[in-house]
């Protein structure tokens, strides 16, 4: 079996496993496997509730960094993230890259998570429009005020369609029992 199916499988595998909705913990990742330098403003299904966030991500040699805060109805969200590209040789024409991330939200009760994934995808690109669809499967630990807490495998399908000359709409969807959802909009810097 070549590099290309055996990661297609292990997405696939980490897909059937998934056991709930998943996310950047409590919203959606917005991590194809490409590298950026953007902010963006993101409307998200965050546990049953309309999420607003800003992220703002910044490439730094071999990987990049994201921040992300905003708001449910009675959360304060923040978070962190990193993504780096992995050159496996042989897994051209994909896009896979090692994420990590945390995530907490603050409020009337709180909750924590931590998330690890490999983001596979690929960028189709023609003039003047680029768009990569991806799947994030990843491992999430739960604490806090959660009826789940916990380990998890979850998995986000996802699309960056990025339009020229700098913007990029992001769509994003947690697979799984109650799936969670997002889109947004980037300026890439």
């Amino acid at each position: 079996m070549n590099k290309i199916s055996s990661a297609l499988l292990g997405a696939l595998l980490a897909l059937a496993l998934a056991t709930s909705a998943g996310a950047q913990v409590f919203s959606p990742t917005f991590q194809a496997p490409y590298m950026g330098n953007d902010v963006g403003l993101y409307i998200s299904d965050v546990e049953n509730e309309l999420g607003i966030e800003g992220i703002l991500r910044r490439g730094m040699g071999g990987y990049d960094l994201g921040l992300r805060l905003g708001f449910a109805e009675d959360a304060i969200l923040l978070g962190a993230d990193a993504r780096t590209p992995l050159n496996i040789a042989g897994t051209a024409p994909l896009g896979i890259a090692l994420t990590f991330g945390g995530q907490g939200a603050l409020g009337d009760s709180n909750a924590f998570g931590a998330q690890a994934g490999l983001s596979i995808g690929h960028a189709f690109r023609i003039p003047e429009l680029t768009v990569t669809p991806y799947i994030h499967p990843r491992a999430v630990l739960l604490f806090g005020d959660l009826e789940d807490e916990g380990l998890d495998a979850r998995a986000e399908l996802g699309v960056d369609v990025a339009l020229r000359p700098n913007f990029i709409l992001r769509l994003g969807a947690n697979l799984g029992a109650g799936a969670d959802y997002g889109f947004g909009l980037a300026l890439r810097r």
